[in-house]
């Protein structure tokens, strides 16, 4: 008999309000469990192999029904034993080794189904007493849960086009009024410190020296500290030095 898990894969959980999105998510089905996987190992063993064998052989069967399988979900766990780190990461490499058998099965048909891994909750969500020998071999195991095909995309309509133009979004509102006037200046012939100023000029209006000045200075100090923060050490003279050499810069045509 198959489980019904409407809002997340494991333990059934309350069904949630109904809503248009929600009725458009295919129901995942706990379809089997690939189980007991070996203490502290993630291999498929022969036995293994044979449940395996049988989940891939019913999801071929049901390709050409009226209800396909689509979508294969995987989830890894454990027994209780260790701690949560290995335990996460061995029930994560289960799932993905039974992922990996079912890729070898059904290799001709992948291009029909989709195998996927979700995280591993490792030993959190038990259906064995841990407590025992046998419900720690429950435990251990790999839950596959079946869905219907992922329901393909319309057809693009015939003869719609489509504008792929690149729109900037505040295009029109309110810092509009802070955009360039002019345009980007035209950088042949005139200084850094020039373009800055009609930058400056085209937004703001005028009274830009100060603003110009200060931008100049702080990009030379900038200079200092990149260096600096690559390793380099600077002298106080060699400080200086690339201040005086950084500022004239801004005054040697482009």
């Amino acid at each position: 008999m198959y489980i019904l898990a409407r809002t997340s894969f494991g333990d059934p959980q309350p069904a949630p309000a109904d809503t248009p999105l929600l009725r458009k998510a295919p129901p995942f089905l706990v379809f089997s469990r690939i189980s007991p996987f070996a203490l502290n190992k993630f291999a498929v063993t022969p036995q293994l192999k044979q449940q395996v064998t049988r989940v891939a052989d019913y999801v071929r069967s049901r390709l050409d029904t009226a209800q396909p399988i689509g979508v294969i979900k995987l989830i890894g766990h454990t027994d209780a034993s260790g701690n949560d780190g290995i335990n996460l990461k061995l029930g994560q490499q289960r799932a993905e080794a039974v992922q990996a058998e079912l890729y070898a099965q059904l290799r001709d048909v992948l291009n029909r189904v989709l195998i996927e891994v979700e995280e591993s909750p490792g030993r959190s969500k038990p259906i064995g007493d841990n407590r025992t020998a046998k419900g720690q071999a429950a435990n251990r195991r790999v839950d596959v849960y079946i869905a219907p095909p992922i329901p393909r995309a319309p057809d693009w309509p015939k003869g719609k086009t489509y504008d792929w133009t690149v729109r900037d979004p505040d295009r029109g509102g309110i810092w509009d009024q802070f955009r360039f006037k002019r345009g980007i200046p035209t950088l042949k012939g005139k200084t850094p410190r020039q373009v800055l100023m009609n930058v400056c000029e085209g937004t703001f209006g005028k009274d830009c020296k100060t603003v110009v000045d200060g931008a100049v200075s702080l990009g030379c100090k900038g200079l200092e500290a990149l260096f600096t923060e690559m390793g380099g050490t600077l002298s106080e003279d060699q400080k200086e030095a690339l201040k005086k050499g950084c500022k004239e810069g801004a005054d040697k045509p482009m």
